[in-house]
């Protein structure tokens, strides 16, 4: 063998022994895989209204003011909005008809007084002519018949005349307290009929806000539970109050259950038909954490989220509770804290311990 030969195979060979000590280095220190990358939001605190059920100022009382008789609208003197007082009159029929019909009631009783008169004094005089035996007892017991029917027929005439005057008070509709008209239903030149209703008058003393909230929700609430009231344009308009009253059912289209809360003492700001946010006395003054629906892992009968630990860049399990409110919104109750950053996605495919390289999602 040459010289040359000898060096080419001794190059081949130091080659081959190198390719072999790479092959092993490499089997033996495979390089870590890289961080996953992951979507997370930073816990923070939101307001309690939040989770307020959202409804209206209604009145606790109202009612449908309607003339007692038939007739013709002549005037009305109120609007939908106008403050009114007790015994104020709102409206008004024609009372023509009415007039006539006392008038014709007034001369009833006056031609009635003329026949009581009458047969009054006929049997006065036949009791003196029976008394001279000058005429039969029949003659008497006739005159005792006619002075009782006329004494009737007075009592009947009067009585009429009564109704006539009652029938001519009816013309004028006035208001039966305090108020403000909240609607009319007819106007001047309308013909309304006994009991129709005209105009609706609600009391203003006493305001309750009415919510409806969902029946799975419904059973947390009762007679007397307290709420906070918030005006939703004015958030630091409050007042406080007490369920007055629950719907027996749900409403069969929308599933929720209507209940009325008596509000104490509230401000004028408090107007009926304003848009309000009720909530529960005892959330009223916490604040509140939701949860993403996307962070929640359920395993193990246990409900879980993935903790970032920043400082690391890896990812920690923890138990956490949690309960939903009506719109379904995740609320967390305990097992984690404002300011924590909790993984959004991908919750079922990461381990204890894992790097990860952050994507900051929208704060919750």
């Amino acid at each position: 063998m040459t010289m040359r030969s000898r060096l080419r195979a001794a190059g081949t060979l130091s080659l081959a022994f190198f390719v072999v000590a790479c092959s092993q280095s490499d089997e033996g220190e495979a390089p870590p895989p890289p961080p996953r990358p992951v979507l997370t939001t930073v816990l923070a605190a939101s307001d309690p209204q939040a989770l307020g059920y959202s409804g209206t100022v209604e009145p606790r009382f109202t009612t449908q003011l309607a003339f007692r008789t038939l007739g013709r609208i002549v005037s009305r003197s109120v609007d939908v909005g106008d403050l009114v007082e007790k015994g104020e009159p709102v409206a008004a029929i024609d009372a023509e008809t009415l007039d006539a019909d006392l008038r014709s009631a007034e001369a009833q009783v006056d031609s009635a007084e003329i026949q009581d008169r009458n047969a009054r004094a006929a049997f006065e005089r036949t009791k003196r002519l029976f008394a001279e035996k000058t005429v039969a007892q029949s003659e008497v017991d006739n005159a005792q018949q006619s002075l009782s029917a006329a004494e009737a027929q007075l009592v009947s005439a009067k009585a009429q005349l009564a109704k006539a005057q009652n029938s001519l008070s009816y013309a004028v509709l006035n208001a039966p307290f305090d108020g403000v008209i909240t609607n009319r239903a007819a106007d001047v030149g309308q013909v309304v009929s006994a009991g129709e209703e005209v105009m609706t008058l609600a009391r203003t003393d006493q305001r309750e806000a009415v919510i409806d909230v969902p029946a799975e929700r419904a059973g947390e609430v009762s007679v007397g539970s307290p709420f906070e009231v918030v005006l939703q344009i004015a958030p630091s308009v409050k007042a406080r109050g007490a369920v007055r009253e629950i719907a027996p059912q749900a409403d069969t289209l929308t599933r929720t259950v209507r209940m009325r809360i008596s509000l104490d003492d509230p401000q004028n700001a408090f107007r009926l038909g304003a848009l309000i946010s009720a909530i529960p006395a005892a959330k009223a003054s916490k604040p509140v954490v939701f949860l993403p629906q996307s962070a929640i892992l359920e395993e193990d009968g246990k409900t879980r989220i993935w903790v970032v630990d920043t400082s690391e860049a890896t990812v920690h399990k923890r138990d956490v509770v949690i309960e939903r409110d009506g719109g379904g919104r995740v609320i967390l109750v305990s097992g984690a804290q404002t300011g924590d950053e909790v993984v959004t996605a991908g919750v079922h495919s990461l381990e204890d311990g894992q790097k990860v390289s952050l994507s900051k999602g929208l704060q919750s």
